[in-house]
């Protein structure tokens, strides 16, 4: 029996898409090799990075001002990589610090060139996104980080700026639609909603790029690079955009990014509910910037934090421990998290509220 699955990534992934991944892992369409055997070349990998691209620009609505390009490296790996490729001597990145991914994004940036932090929640323990805040006249792009996925904040309204969005939306890319004429580029791993480790997604404005002041830049890392040879100028991570794909098919089949939006917003809201009405548990985060992918909230009775998480252990709910730095609890709702596995967990902070 599969277990209930809150982890933060790598994280639930859909059945169907695991099985069609681990028959391909066999065999790959009758070609006699498992598709991790096959030449990263070969025309059959060739179609599937065309298709999973085609499929990310078409649930978004992006039009051919878009790339759609496939990496290694993680989001982690993106904190420099943009950075490294958008970001002259005469400009800064913009920042408003909302939790641990946006204080990677300030590092990575100060080691390659001008970073202003406009404002800060850090203060309190980044329960909120600061609102009152002005983009220098020297920002070349505002980095943002639309889903602290540690700290359980979200940005629900992307803000309206005289500069483009860096976006890192590793933990809600392919969950609503957005406002693509706000974004020049856009990154997130797959591990959280649409795949398993290994590849990183970024989408790219064709005359953002093209706006950029030339840099030295090792050809490994430059998005122009890997635009020009559509992804394959080294051997790709094959196995994982394959999976990359079928789970993009599986987000199409279901109903594209407004049924993700629907369910996930259902599924937040069940959650957060019972947070709010059981006296056992209080939210880290202010309700206008609750996360609707990582719900953070602790226990008002810490000597219980242990016995909770074995209760539903002992009950098939894994994944659900807090990150070290912020403890208590971490429920992850990606789009593959059905709405039983949110109404257990529920079911089970009830029962455990009435035993204590």
């Amino acid at each position: 029996m599969r277990k209930h699955n809150f982890n933060p990534g790598p994280a639930t992934i859909p059945t169907e898409v695991l099985a069609e991944a681990a028959q391909g892992l066999l065999e790959y369409q009758r070609t006699g090799m498992s598709i991790a055997e096959m030449s990263h070349r070969a025309p059959e990998i060739m179609a599937l990075v065309e298709e999973a691209s085609a499929l990310v620009k078409s649930l978004y609505g992006f039009g051919d001002d878009f790339e759609v390009i496939w990496m290694q490296g993680g989001a982690s790996a993106q904190l420099a990589i943009a950075p490294m490729n958008l970001l002259d001597k005469q400009h800064a990145v913009a920042i408003v610090n909302t939790g641990y991914w946006a204080t990677k994004a300030i590092k990575a940036a100060r080691e390659l060139g001008q970073v202003e932090v406009l404002a800060s929640s850090e203060a309190t323990k980044f329960d909120h996104i600061p609102k009152e805040w002005n983009v220098p006249s020297n920002a070349q792009y505002f980095h943002l980080v639309s889903n602290e996925t540690i700290d359980g904040t979200q940005w629900h309204q992307y803000p309206e700026l005289s500069v483009p969005l860096v976006a890192d939306m590793t933990s809600d890319f392919l969950t609503r639609p957005i406002p693509q004429e706000k974004f020049g580029l856009i990154f997130a791993s797959a591990q959280k909603n649409f795949g398993i480790t290994g590849t990183t997604c970024v989408v790219i404005r064709k005359d953002f790029l093209s706006q950029r002041t030339p840099r030295q830049i090792p050809t490994i890392f430059d998005y122009q690079t890997h635009i020009n040879e559509q992804s394959l100028y080294h051997t790709a991570p094959t196995f994982s955009i394959y999976v990359a794909l079928l789970a993009l098919r599986w987000t199409q089949a279901q109903g594209g990014l407004h049924e993700m939006e629907r369910r996930n917003a259902a599924k937040a809201k069940l959650l957060y509910t019972e947070i709010d009405r059981n006296p056992l548990f209080v939210g880290n985060v202010k309700t206008t910037d609750r996360s609707l992918m990582n719900a953070c909230f602790q226990i008002t009775k810490p000597e219980l934090e242990v016995a909770f998480l074995e209760f539903a252990a002992q009950n098939d709910v894994v994944g659900i421990k807090g990150f070290p730095t912020v403890g208590g609890f971490r429920a992850s709702m990606y789009n593959a998290m059905p709405l039983e596995s949110v109404q257990l967990l529920v079911d089970l902070m009830r029962d455990f509220a009435k035993r204590h």
